[in-house]
């Protein structure tokens, strides 16, 4: 998962999502800005992105 969130970053993405049903931190959101380590959402938690303003509810995910 490392390389390829490397190779999107190397691409020009400024963020990337890994999103895992399975754990705790349900969303962990990395940044082109600091790569190796990643902010961590879980339900009942809003998850934001690069683009200012948007943000998406965890739960959704759950539907």
């Amino acid at each position: 998962m490392r390389a390829k969130r490397a190779d999107y970053f190397a691409a020009g993405a400024l963020v990337v999502w890994d999103v895992d049903l399975l754990s705790e931190d349900v969303v962990r959101v990395y940044r082109a800005t600091g790569p190796g380590g990643a902010t961590g959402y879980r339900r009942g938690q809003q998850a934001e992105a690069a683009v200012p303003g948007w943000s998406l509810p965890v739960d959704v995910l759950f539907v």
